[in-house]
């Protein structure tokens, strides 16, 4: 399992203080192997509420949750 790049130089590479060839390779992996775990978990989050919603009990419930005690 890959180390997780520490959020500082993830915020430093994003506002392109460090080049992505300043990375060690360990680093580059495991930024790449974090994208894609949130990729598939995104993925799959995003089908699971798209599954709900069209689903009309759950989207009823949904609908007085958000309605609340009136």
């Amino acid at each position: 399992m890959s180390e997780p790049v520490d959020d500082r130089t993830l915020e430093m590479f994003v506002s392109r203080k460090f080049h992505w060839k300043s990375l060690l390779p360990h680093q580059q992996l495991s930024m790449a192997s974090e994208l894609l775990k949130h990729r598939l978990v995104e993925k799959q989050m995003l089908a699971f509420i798209a599954d709900s919603i069209d689903d009309k009990t759950a989207m009823r419930q949904y609908r007085n949750l958000v309605k609340g005690d009136e």
